[in-house]
Parts: C-alpha cells; structure tokens; sequence
C-alpha cells in the first residue's frame, strides 16, 4: 500500500467537519466547505485591517497570530469559532456572522467540547479557558446558552491551575474528563459528575497526567502527554483503577491530534523548555525542550488494538519557536470519516501554512 501526500491549498486553515463530512477551511477573511475537495460555498467574515495585509504572508500570520484558531460545527449550517480572544458563530445558510462574546483578557478556548447524552449533564457546546496564567487565577468552564451568550458554570479556585487543555465527554462512562496544565499540580485529570457538581482530582503533580488531545473510549482514556521537558508517550488510562498503560514513547509533545475513522492520529510538537529563561530568550530562542527529541514534527497513527506507527514528518523552520510559532501538525476538529486524512503544517520547512492531504492507494 503507497502513502501519498498531496498539497490542496496556501494559507488554508482547516477548521472542522460538518455532519455530512465536507471540511470546512478558512484563508484570509474567507470561509469554505469543500465537499470531496471541490469547493461547494464560501462566504466571507469582518477581519481587521492588520489581517487583511498582513494575513496574506505567512511568517506575519504567524507572528500576529493571525487566522481562526478552533472551530465546531453545531449542524450542518451552524459553526462556532474562536479568534483572538471573541467567540463568533456562522451560518452557513444565509451568509451571516455573529457579533462575538468577549471571553476576556487573553483567554480562549483551546477546543470546542460537544456534550450530548452524558446523564446528568445539559446538552451543548463547552470549553475551558486557556492563557499563560503563572499566578494560577480563578479557571473557568463555559457552557453556551444561545448565540453570543456564555455562561460560567464552574471555577477552578485561585491556585489549583494554570488553564485548562480539554474537557472530554465520555459516553461510556457518563461522565467527563478535564486535562489541565501545566506545572506540579496543576498537570492533572479531573473526573465531573453531576452537571459539575462534583469535580474531583483524580492524578496530577506529574507530567504524565499532563494531556491535550484525549480520547474515550470503551478501555478507557487514550491520551498523549504535552511535556516539553519530559519524555512523552501515548497512554491508556484505566478509568477504574487509574492505571496507566504505557503504549508508544513520542518523539515530542502533543497538542493537536484528531480521530480518522476507527483510528487516532496525534501530532508531536517542536517547542522550547517552558518553565525558564528571560523575555529575550523566550521570544528568539530555539533550544528545543528535553522531551522534545529532534527538529522534526512527527505524525503518528494507530489504535489501541493494532498499536501506533509513524506515518509522517516535516522539519522545523528555523525561525524562533515563541515568536513565529511552534512546529506542529493542525487538524480540523470532529470525527474524519473521509478516506483522506487532511492536515496543515505550522512553522516547518516544507509545507509551512499549506493545507495538506494524506491518503493512501
């Protein structure tokens, strides 16, 4: 069986998956659904004047941090996404943009959760907040009520973390999983039950606990660490006993990954130490954390009965990891049940910003 990886577009972000499967992607102030990779409708947002310039030359977009950071389909027609620190909603259906909810200060969802049929929990949309946040203020969760409207439905106390990485809904188990970051014991699993009235800690003070993409499923939670400065690896959770099985060591830190059918895909990262260093060295430094173990961005795939093999890698550009981004491998959110694996490389050599398809033959 040949590998092939094909390039389908520049400066495409891939956002996420419809009901139907067409993909969605977003280029400079342009949204489009791409059903078996023919673009079937495109409408347009409000960007500001420093995207509108800037937007169009990748090392810029990267150092603005320009472009649509996370997206999740509602339905067919209805789209959330998170850029900058606003939420906005689309529909597809007559071409409309929403207003945003503000989620404050340098605070953004790193993904979208969909709840749905968990006992005792409100079906909808929730995250998490995310930002650098050392003094480990107040955390909050939000659930969306309607369009623009959020509503904080838990707080993480002054001093328990520093954000949080993902909420997991776990149909199995009825219940959810919330990954937090990122030092000592803020590096945790936390189980929830009863619509958030109870929340325990269930592992932390270790970095093996510390994970981005997570998935649940009937043996329990597959995970990959995101450790910069420790080895990482690909584990299986045991959800009653909370022992972990150890199924591949990575060649760097997670943060994106996605399911491809009856398989899981995660991405590792090139990224610096995270814990030291000034302000020059943390924006133009380019020593690589401990566990991350060479300059390549690697892509892995497998399940828990056949096991993970890599399938693909690209170098990292030189350009400092702070300041120009971290090197990984972006996927659009939802299940993929197309026979294409479709992808985009950020901060590599190769394919830098180039929306990506990985297919076999």
């Amino acid at each position: 069986m040949n590998t092939h990886v094909s390039v389908l577009g520049n400066l495409k972000i891939p956002l996420c998956f419809l009901p139907s499967g067409n993909l969605v992607y977003y280029s400079n102030g342009i949204v489009e659904v791409m059903k078996e990779e023919k673009s079937i409708l495109q409408m347009c947002l409000p960007i500001s004047t420093k995207e509108k310039f800037f937007g169009k030359f990748r090392y810029l977009s990267r150092l603005f941090r320009l472009g649509i950071r996370t997206a999740e389909a509602l339905n067919e027609s209805h789209i959330v996404y998170s850029k900058g620190n606003m939420i906005h909603e689309i529909d597809l259906a007559n071409g409309s943009v929403s207003k945003g909810y503000y989620c404050g200060e340098g605070i953004r969802p790193l993904k979208f959760t969909v709840v749905k049929d968990i006992k005792g929990f409100d079906d909808g949309l929730y995250f998490g907040g995310y930002r650098s946040n050392p003094n480990k203020e107040s955390v909050y969760v939000y659930k969306r009520v309607c369009e623009d409207n959020w509503e904080i439905i838990y707080s993480f106390p002054k001093g328990a973390i520093n954000h949080v990485h993902t909420i997991v809904s776990d149909p199995f188990r009825q219940c959810l999983w919330i990954f937090t970051g990122d030092f000592e014991e803020s590096a945790a699993i936390w189980k929830v039950t009863n619509n958030f009235k109870n929340v325990e800690r269930i592992a932390c003070n270790n970095q093996k606990f510390r994970g981005c993409v997570v998935f649940a499923l009937p043996e329990g939670l597959l995970y990959a660490t995101d450790a910069p400065f420790a080895s990482n690896h690909l584990y299986l959770m045991n959800t009653d006993t909370y022992c972990i099985i150890d199924l591949k060591e990575i060649d760097g830190s997670c943060i994106y990954g996605c399911q491809w059918k009856d398989n899981f895909v995660f991405s590792s990262t090139v990224e610096p130490d995270g814990r030291y260093g000034g302000r020059l060295t943390t924006l133009f430094g380019r020593k690589r954390g401990a566990g991350i173990k060479d300059e390549y961005v690697h892509m892995y795939c497998g399940n828990v009965k056949n096991g993970f093999r890599e399938i693909y890698k690209e170098k990292k550009d030189r350009l400092p990891y702070a300041s120009f981004q971290f090197g990984v491998f972006k996927f659009p959110y939802g299940v993929n049940n197309t026979g294409s694996l479709y992808f985009q490389p950020i901060a590599t050599q190769k394919n830098d910003l180039k929306l990506l398809k990985y297919y076999t033959k």
